[in-house]
């Protein structure tokens, strides 16, 4: 069976990755609406069997642009309406701005609604950055109402671990809910050497837990002189990362790359650490992976699903200090260890991490959703 979606993601796009949507070709095709402020992206074409859609978003104006989105999405179903155009499912990249979208759309189409859980959207640590206004304020009320409201409208939920919508169990009871990574491209990862420096890559400062990383690394950078912290991403303030690493001399701030220079970077570092506070899955975690490379992550929310403690990476309580400054000691002092558990994220990436196994499970979620929902009509 063949299925037509209409996936709709909020952008903005900086690019289009058509190896992704030409692969996903083979099972299905559809159209992809987003927004972006990239010429090249904003060109209407067809990308394998998707009609690839873009507006418009414009950085200074973000509720207009997420206001106009809206509009575009809904006159792009209204028109396929009109057209007699059939589609399947329709798909969101969250349960919340391009969740609301696509319950309607969905309506006006005719069609199933499957939203993916992209983030934990309930977790205190989500709203721990910035400062503390009225408008963070009700951003922690609101988005639980629009998610409960969402959730309670889909057909499916694509989950990227098993608890991330338990606050919401008693409206997606009965519901189709399947749970499995996010797409992660790791053809361009490899393990390229072993620099001794250990490496983060991402932000916001708190939710990631960069001060518990900072702090845990002074405690024992006495020990391995030779050995550098790397903190690699883009922070709107960077007061508060200079403050934190206060001058040591063994840790720095490499300014955010465009993406195809990331692989260079985890390719070359001895291993990765993620101390999130809250993290759905984490992509950099599988990009390492896909390098050969040992992590260091939080037991917290998704990581587990992506780091088996002792196995293949090691896993450390979230918020905590000391014990992710045993963690890093164990892994500069150990070489083995690090190879071990290196050599164990790369077999464990290539076959439950591989760009094919998230199109099986992909097509099988979605054929799944509309089978149910069919055969309940």
């Amino acid at each position: 069976m063949r299925l037509k979606v209409l996936f709709i993601s909020p952008g903005p796009k900086m690019s289009i990755n058509e190896t992704y949507y030409r692969d996903l070709s083979e099972s299905m095709d559809g159209a992809i609406l987003t927004t972006s402020n990239e010429e090249s992206v904003l060109r209407t074409r067809r990308v394998g069997g998707f009609a690839f859609r873009s507006t418009r978003f414009r950085l200074n104006f973000r509720l207009y642009s997420n206001f106009a989105f809206a509009i575009f999405c809904i006159g792009f179903a209204l028109k396929e309406r009109m057209l007699s155009s059939k589609y399947d499912l329709v798909s969101t990249y969250d349960p919340i701005k391009t969740g609301v979208i696509g319950v309607i759309t969905a309506r006006i189409l005719g069609a199933r609604f499957a939203p993916e859980v992209n983030g934990v959207y309930t977790s205190e640590a989500e709203y721990i950055d910035g400062k503390q206004t009225l408008r963070l304020k009700a951003k922690r009320l609101v988005i639980p109402m629009i998610m409960r409201w969402v959730l309670k409208r889909a057909d499916g939920i694509k989950l990227l671990f098993d608890t991330q919508i338990d606050p919401f169990a008693d409206v997606v009871r009965g519901k189709v809910v399947s749970r499995f990574p996010a797409y992660v491209s790791t053809s361009q990862f490899k393990n390229i050497r072993e620099d001794k420096e250990i490496l983060f890559v991402g932000f916001p400062f708190r939710r990631k837990g960069v001060d518990v990383l900072i702090n845990s690394f002074k405690q024992v950078a006495d020990r391995h002189p030779d050995w550098k912290l790397k903190i690699l991403g883009w922070f709107p303030d960077p007061r508060e990362l200079s403050s934190a690493i206060s001058g040591h001399p063994q840790i720095y701030h490499h300014p955010p790359v465009y993406y195809p220079q990331v692989p260079e970077h985890i390719g070359s570092c001895a291993f990765v650490v993620l101390p999130s506070r809250s993290e759905a899955m984490g992509r950099v975690l599988v990009e390492a992976m896909a390098c050969g490379k040992p992590r260091i992550g939080s037991n917290v929310d998704g990581i587990p699903t992506v780091i088996e403690h002792n196995v293949d990476g090691l896993l450390v309580p979230p918020d905590n200090v000391a014990s992710l400054a045993s963690a890093l000691d164990r892994l500069m002092s150990d070489a083995g260890l690090r190879k071990r558990l290196g050599s164990a994220a790369l077999d464990r990436c290539q076959s439950e991490f591989s760009e094919a196994s998230h199109f099986r499970n992909l097509f099988r979620f979605y054929l799944s959703v509309v089978e149910a929902t069919t055969t309940s009509v």
